[in-house]
């Protein structure tokens, strides 16, 4: 048994090593890329918006986007049946500017809502924009370059939480960075990125018109990447196009929050199986969905159950594993560190390296072993409205620097 903590753990190092090493590899190849776009003309952006009962968010989302230094700009936002100002607030910036175009619907949900978006596009481009986020300047810019490949179909944007200063939106915090900065850099160095979030997505609009957003599924955005990867297009990461998005300020909403996201990865997961080592499936089917099985589902669910093993087996066996465990430990401060650096972000929010290790993977993990419950008992999870309180940066943020990466 001691022997198989000890293999673990050096598997955890080997992989935060790994992706340390993909991290700033990718740091130093986009730098290079983005001096190459630079000199080319950028290609025309439709901006989506699905919106419902946004009325806090929606004026600062909307000022976020107009904004954005694009020849070609589109906004279409789709009020989905709100029962709050929210249709109004956005008529009044279209009566304003005549790039916005304001469309309702009655409630239909978020893949409804964008598929209506889907058929007003003008431009080459298609970006989601979440009601509750906000771009940094130059976001859009950033995430257009990208589709000069033909081979590009989709991009991810950087996306970061600005919510108010607690220790839960800290955590999330230092949660978002690492995914993004460590995780989402690693992934595109493979070609094995599987979501592109809602909050700051970019995408070919010919292929959206194709593929479109399922309704099968409750995570949207996961399933359209993985669509558009299983139809042969490539999937980036865009470090320097920022969105700042409002995140759960409850363990409640956060839990409900999480079980949505668990319970949309089960239904894709299954809905695309038969891609899993699949010899036609390429990367996907033996990097992209090998990887959340592996990382995001099975030691998602199990890590911070073999955590409390080896605490309880330190003090049987304290002199063979008190050093694994430290180097384990460290791992998870440079990783941290890395990703605060590599996000040009101050580095006190390594501090909260603790609360992060010991809340978040055991709440992930009671998430996903909930989730699997339900999943295979057939008990549904709604979408779940969240509760809005505005953005509200809990440190300074860096964005017009960091589109320099």
């Amino acid at each position: 048994m001691i022997l198989s903590l000890q293999v673990l753990v050096a598997l955890l190092l080997f992989k935060a090593a790994l992706t340390i090493v993909l991290a700033f590899t990718h740091s130093r190849t986009q730098r290079l890329g983005s001096q190459r776009h630079d000199t080319q003309p950028l290609p025309g952006v439709s901006v989506m918006i699905a919106a419902y009962n946004e009325e806090v968010g929606i004026a600062d989302t909307l000022r976020s986007i107009l904004s954005q230094d694009v020849p070609q700009l589109q906004v279409i936002v789709v009020d989905d049946g709100s029962t709050d100002r929210t249709a109004e607030i956005a008529r009044s910036f279209a009566d304003q500017d005549e790039r916005i175009m304001v469309l309702q619907q009655a409630n239909g949900g978020k893949a409804r809502a964008l598929n209506n978006a889907i058929d007003h596009l003008l431009h080459p481009v298609a970006v989601s924009v979440d009601a509750d986020s906000a771009l940094a300047p130059g976001a859009l810019a950033a995430l257009a370059r990208h589709f000069h490949d033909p081979q590009v179909g989709a991009v991810a944007g950087d996306v970061r939480v600005a919510g108010p200063a607690t220790l839960l939106s800290s955590v999330q915090y230092l949660e978002y960075t690492v995914g993004q900065q460590m995780e989402k850099r690693a992934q595109d160095m493979l070609g094995a990125i599987c979501v592109v979030p809602g909050a700051a997505g970019a995408f070919r609009s010919d292929a959206l018109r194709v593929l479109r957003y399922s309704h099968d599924t409750l995570t949207e955005d996961m399933d359209l990447t993985v669509s558009l990867a299983a139809a042969g297009y490539h999937v980036r990461f865009e470090p320097a196009a920022i969105s700042y998005t409002e995140p759960p300020v409850t363990i409640q909403n956060l839990w409900r929050q999480r079980m949505r996201w668990m319970y949309g990865t089960f239904q894709v997961m299954g809905k695309y199986r038969h891609q899993l080592f699949c010899r036609r499936s390429g990367r996907l089917g033996w990097l992209t969905l090998p990887y959340v099985l592996l990382y995001g589902l099975i030691l998602g669910g199990v890590g911070p159950l073999l955590d409390l093993f080896t605490v309880y087996m330190l003090f049987h066996h304290a002199s063979e594993l008190v050093v694994p465990l430290l180097l384990n430990l460290g791992a998870d401060f440079t990783v941290a560190g890395a990703a605060l650096a590599l996000g040009r972000q101050g580095a006190h929010a390594l501090l909260l390296t603790p609360a992060q290790r010991l809340f978040m993977r055991p709440f992930v993990s009671l998430v996903v072993l909930m989730t699997c419950v339900m999943f295979l008992r057939h008990r549904n999870v709604s979408w779940n409205k969240l509760p809005r309180v505005g953005l509200q940066m809990i440190q300074p943020q860096q964005a017009h620097k960091t589109a320099g990466d």
